[in-house]
């Protein structure tokens, strides 16, 4: 493998077309960097895959004689994609519907049509029409965009790929349907999505997305009655400029107005009325693509030197995006979330944000939906805390909070006009907030006397032990288990019922709540992102030989020297030596349990910030700093150990191993003047424990490794580190680690 070229395939290449060009860009940047892997596999070749590309005849791959002549290929070339085009104006919305009407009725059976529009908004507009002209008997309807969350999204998609009623390319020919089926889409289903419509409606747009959009139209030839209509309509007007040089239409610009040209060649050539664009014939028709892709900036080392220094960003760095997707006109867009539970100001988010449960949605329509004395939840910069603002403080790449009582979305996504409740997805993955605010938007019901009781709080008279609050905790999960929360099926709802431990879980400035069982792993903040918690506990100098075995073994799968392995090798071994130190000992076994040192701890989570400050570990604080200054003292006691610039490599990849130290470490509060002892390399060494001074050798050291290796060389010898250490403590050998 060490010898192997490395291969990158692009897909839907069309859609990247600044990313192709970035990839040698990046390799010229630094041209004098060491090769971590050998030189064929450090320069990547690049196979562009897509149905609309640009590639001369030599350097494309096409069908041969025989291909042609296989009765699958033939049949598909020359599926049948009869397209009438309507030139039009007014409501595009309106003569989208219209058109789709059109092909529904005259169908002789329920069918499949898919709607392609160019935005969310026309989406949403063509889907609320099509609910009017059609009753649920006669037509399911459904609608996907990029303004759903992955809830949503995920069961809209189930509905388009069901074996029997969806749209499915495997779908069976011969099973009937009960009603016709529209899905109304943007670009989000151009591209792999492997459906077999009979009709599509399209509105005006470029020639690769007609190109695509066709692709979902009679994709397996199967259908002889295949129909398309291409709604063409003049663009919206532009308020924003007086004069406009020529045509635009929102996402494709002055293309749509060449396609039209093209289409109305072809109809006068054919004299039908229709024009044929079967997969033998589209590329003829329509000719080559005349998208503007624009400029991308040009790539530069001093911008790379901003991006690598990842633990502390410089202020006002470049920003990534436009090398690689271009520059277009900023997204001015926030992201909305859906709570039952709405931390105060100042209060951490539990469960944390995810991407998943989240929708992102224009400044300005999001602004149009607030009241100017709504207040809202926004997280802050360390994406964990909460603040209270207006929504003229809202700025772009905000993420919000909202009740899920607020509305704004409903089955298929953003939805402006929707006041119904909205699922909080993070629920399902680790519990049910412990506050009655949250429980009446669940239940319906208001249960404070419940709550105070379950967290052990009793009125004046009144004490409590553990029976009355375990009572509590019963009754509030009998409410929650008899009813079935807006937008929840019973049978999902029953399941997450059931994994509820009836237990109160409190941490440090966050709700309390009633945890899952194996609820999924969080994201880690502050003092929890040691990463030090386990199923059970794992003796330290084990952990570290176990890493060290990974990290070499991947080192070698991967081509990397044996001199590199080496020193990835010893990394492994040293990189928690920093854990020997005695607060960092007594926060992971606080009762003294274990005869020996350890790396992991058994500890519940509950207990976890408690522990570390009864402990005397700062907030904040880093123990691979320690190992670090541990194995820098070890080389200065024996140079001969390891030649610099590997004893710099392996100082930086302990640093690194938890993605810090780039360019620096930063300190921690506490002062001490205690020392911290580890065992390197048989070698009893002895090293400074206090966390708040800072290693001011480690940015020029990471410059110089940075110089040496290349930034994409040193990033991947710390990763090797990094992933080993995530692997064996994820598990890997868990039975050869844990502490007897």
């Amino acid at each position: 493998m060490a010898g192997t070229d490395s291969l990158v395939i692009l897909d839907e290449a069309h859609l990247a077309p600044h990313l192709a060009a970035l990839l040698p860009a990046l390799s010229d940047c630094v041209p004098d960097a060491r090769p971590v892997l050998n030189p064929s596999r450090s320069r990547p070749s690049m196979v562009a895959l897509t149905a609309t590309g640009d590639a001369v005849e030599g350097d494309r791959f096409d069908l041969d004689a025989d291909d042609e002549a296989h009765p699958i290929v033939r049949r598909r070339l020359d599926a049948v994609k009869s397209m009438e085009v309507r030139v039009q104006s007014g409501d595009v919305a309106r003569r989208l519907a219209q058109a789709t009407r059109s092909l529904i009725e005259e169908a002789d059976d329920p069918a499949a049509c898919v709607v392609f529009v160019n935005t969310p908004a026309t989406a949403r507009a063509v889907f609320g029409r099509l609910r009017d002209m059609m009753t649920d008997e006669t037509a399911e309807i459904l609608l996907l965009t990029g303004r759903a969350r992955e809830r949503e999204a995920e069961r809209t998609r189930q509905r388009i790929l069901d074996p029997v009623a969806g749209m499915a390319a495997t779908r069976d020919p011969a099973a009937g349907r009960q009603r016709h089926l529209i899905v109304v889409a943007t670009q989000t289903l151009e591209v792999g999505a492997d459906i077999d419509a009979e009709f599509l409606v399209t509105e005006a747009c470029g020639v690769r997305a007609l190109t695509q959009r066709l692709g979902r139209l009679n994709r397996l030839g199967r259908n002889r009655h295949a129909r398309a209509i291409y709604v063409h309509l003049p663009p919206p007007k532009n308020r924003g400029r007086k004069t406009r040089q020529r045509e635009e239409w929102p996402v494709y610009g002055s293309e749509p107005a060449s396609v039209r040209r093209r289409l109305d060649a072809a109809l006068l050539h054919c004299g039908t009325g229709t024009v044929d664009l079967s997969p033998r014939q589209v590329a003829k028709t329509l000719g080559e693509p005349g998208d503007d892709p624009g400029r991308a900036p040009e790539i530069l080392t001093g911008l790379l030197w901003e991006w690598v220094k990842t633990t502390t960003p410089p202020d006002g760095e470049a920003p990534v995006e436009p090398y690689f997707s271009g520059i277009a006109a900023p997204d001015y867009s926030v992201s909305l979330i859906w709570r039952v539970y709405l931390p105060k100001d100042g209060q951490l988010l539990w469960p944390r944000a995810t991407d998943r449960e989240s929708v992102e949605v224009p400044l300005g329509e999001a602004r149009e939906v607030f009241g100017d004395d709504e207040s809202l939840r926004r997280l802050g910069v360390d994406g964990v805390s909460i603040e209270t603002i207006s929504k003229d403080e809202l700025r772009p790449g905000d993420v919000i909070v909202l009740a899920t009582d607020r509305g704004l979305l409903d089955r298929f996504g953003w939805d402006p006009g929707s006041s119904a409740p909205v699922v909080d997805v993070s629920i399902a993955e680790y519990g049910v907030p412990l506050d009655s605010d949250a429980l009446r938007r669940l239940c319906g019901t208001s249960m404070n006397d419940l709550v105070d009781r379950a967290l052990g709080v009793a009125a004046d008279d009144e004490d409590l032990d553990e029976r009355d609050q375990a009572e509590a905790i019963a009754q509030i999960m009998g409410a929650l288990g008899g009813v079935t929360p807006p937008g929840w099926e019973k049978a999902e709802w029953d399941e997450l019922m059931g994994a509820i431990v009836p237990r109160t879980a409190v941490e440090s400035n966050e709700v309390a709540r009633l945890v899952k069982k194996n609820a999924a792993g969080e994201p880690l903040s502050d003092e929890l992102d040691e990463m030090s918690r386990a199923e059970t506990a794992v003796e330290l100098e084990r952990h570290g030989e176990a890493v060290a075995a990974r990290s070499r073994s991947i080192a070698e799968r991967l081509g990397i020297s044996a001199e590199l392995a080496a020193v990835i090798e010893r990394a492994g071994r040293f990189h928690d030596l920093g854990k020997a130190d005695r607060r960092f000992q007594r926060w992971l076994d606080p009762d003294g349990q274990h005869p020996v040192m350890v790396a992991k701890s058994g500890m519940p989570r509950s207990r976890w910030t408690a522990a570390r400050v009864a402990a005397g570990w700062p907030r904040g604080g880093r123990h691979e700093e320690l190992s670090a200054r541990l194995v820098r003292r070890w080389l200065d006691r024996h140079p001969d150990r390891l030649e610099s610039p590997l004893a710099e490599l392996l100082v930086h990849l302990i640093i690194s191993h938890h993605g810090n130290g780039r360019p620096l470490l930063l300190p921690a509060d506490g002062h001490t003047v205690e020392e911290v002892s580890a065992d390197v390399d048989g070698v009893l060494i002895d090293a400074s424990a206090d966390l708040s001074t800072i290693d001011w050798t480690q940015p020029t050291r990471f410059r110089r490794l940075n110089g040496l290796f290349g930034p994409w060389g040193l990033a991947l010898l710390e990763a090797i580190v990094r992933r080993a250490d995530h692997t064996v403590s994820a598990g890997a050998r868990v039975r050869e680690l844990e502490i007897r």
